[in-house]
């Protein structure tokens, strides 16, 4: 599953504020033991992580669970097949490894390194599950546990889908703009309300992505580039929704004509820097969840032919990430070579896409033609936020077609795969 991308030019939107510490931290519940030493020493530390004082309290609950859904899987595995457990005890420590850098990095939280087992754990070839000796009772119709990976994918894809939720649906730095615009009169502090005053409120809750982020973080198994932000996003989404709720009710019931518009100036400095944190967290999670779709493509495209067509598919979809991620470097006064630069690997790849499109028998999709075709749509926006930058203007309305084209590009490509893949199982 592909991850859209709410993408813009930096420095164009307001700066974002963290989200704020407003009670002590909180003593952590101790982890039970897996009975693993790899998998005992990951959930002490991460347990230790979650008690530290730059850990955010409204963050604490969701990496408790975590926890505890984490820990409850590897026993249950341990349980049902105890020729796991070598497999399990490598999990523990490579997760030791990725989460304590994801967290650190988050939270500068005190997460103990590996200790010296789990280093040598690592250190080792990662080991095959053993076979299981021969069962003689009659046969049970018992669906095995899933492994470690097949945990992280599916918790990958339920994270993805609140994600591309969130792109859909949820354009809150515009909306914020909108809200701003629209209210600018009757947000001043002697403001004089007239028989044509009113308040606009265009900011839409949070409920079902919430629910969304709420079942993914609380599914078995690790995705570590990613567990963080969505916690940390939820803490926001959670903190910011009563807020959207109350204002939405305010301009329903027009309660602004009772009060003079009272609630939205008491409401407006509590409002924008929680929507701004928001707009924070929610980059922050779209952007990991997009460095770990990177990854995975990388990997997939270097076990690949490099002349196959599902090699040429994912090397054009990686350049075209590739530009997208210095899309996300540019400014109002930034060198723009290197974005054009990555913009012309992008055509290259594209070209090269299309050849082999044009050769297979029977035809190509047309949803994979259509790829191509968004594709180069997205380098010609591009390369008018890229003029428009040069030459000192506004980049804003190319920027949003770039991201508008691209995200559709993304829509194309899953089309493609699954149209090919129905059509060509090879």
């Amino acid at each position: 599953m592909t991850t859209t991308r709410k993408r813009r030019v930096p420095h164009l939107a307001a700066a974002c504020l963290a989200v704020a510490l407003v009670t002590p931290a909180a003593a952590v519940t101790p982890v039970t033991p897996v009975g693993i030493e790899s998998c005992d020493a990951f959930f002490e530390a991460y347990a230790q992580c979650a008690a530290s004082p730059g850990v955010p309290e409204a963050v604490r609950p969701n990496i408790r669970q975590g926890i505890d859904n984490l820990r409850e899987s590897f026993r249950e595995a341990v349980t049902r097949n105890e020729a796991v457990r070598t497999t399990i005890a490598h999990q523990c420590a490579r997760a030791h490894e990725t989460v304590r850098k994801s967290m650190v990095e988050a939270f500068k939280c005190d997460f103990p390194g590996l200790p010296p087992a789990s280093q040598a754990i690592l250190q080792a070839a990662p080991p095959a599950v053993a076979a299981r000796a021969p069962d003689t009772r009659p046969a049970r119709s018992v669906t095995p546990p899933a492994s470690p990976e097949a945990q992280a994918a599916a918790k990958a894809d339920a994270y993805t889908e609140a994600q591309n939720h969130l792109v859909r649906s949820h354009p809150i730095e515009r909306q914020l703009a909108d809200y701003r615009r629209d209210n600018e009169r009757v947000l001043k502090p002697k403001f004089k309300p007239g028989a044509d005053a009113w308040y606009h409120f265009g900011i839409v809750d949070f409920d079902g992505v919430i629910g969304e982020l709420e079942t993914a973080i609380a599914l078995p198994g690790v995705v570590p580039e990613v567990d963080a932000p969505a916690a940390i996003l939820l803490a926001s989404l959670r903190t910011l929704n009563p807020t959207l709720k109350a204002l939405t009710r305010y301009q329903t019931t027009r309660e602004f004509k009772v009060d003079g518009f009272r609630l939205a100036r008491e409401q407006h400095p509590i409002l924008v820097p929680q929507v701004e944190a928001a707009a924070k967290a929610m980059d922050a999670y779209g952007t990991a969840l997009f460095d770990r779709e990177m990854a995975r493509d990388q990997r997939r495209a270097a076990a690949l032919p490099e002349d196959a067509p599902a090699r040429r598919l994912l090397d054009t979809s990686l350049a075209l990430k590739r530009a997208v991620k210095r899309f996300e470097a540019l400014g109002p006064k930034s060198d723009v070579a290197p974005f054009l630069a990555a913009l012309g690997e992008v055509s290259t790849a594209n070209r090269q896409l299309g050849t082999t499109f044009d050769a297979l028998a029977p035809k190509a999709d047309s949803a994979c033609t259509g790829y191509a075709d968004t594709v180069a749509s997205v380098i010609g926006h591009g390369r008018d936020v890229a003029r428009d930058i040069k030459a000192k203007g506004d980049p804003s309305q190319p920027a949003q077609l770039f991201n508008d084209t691209y995200n559709r590009s993304v829509r194309d490509i899953e089309t493609c795969i699954r149209n090919e893949m129905r059509a060509r199982p090879g």
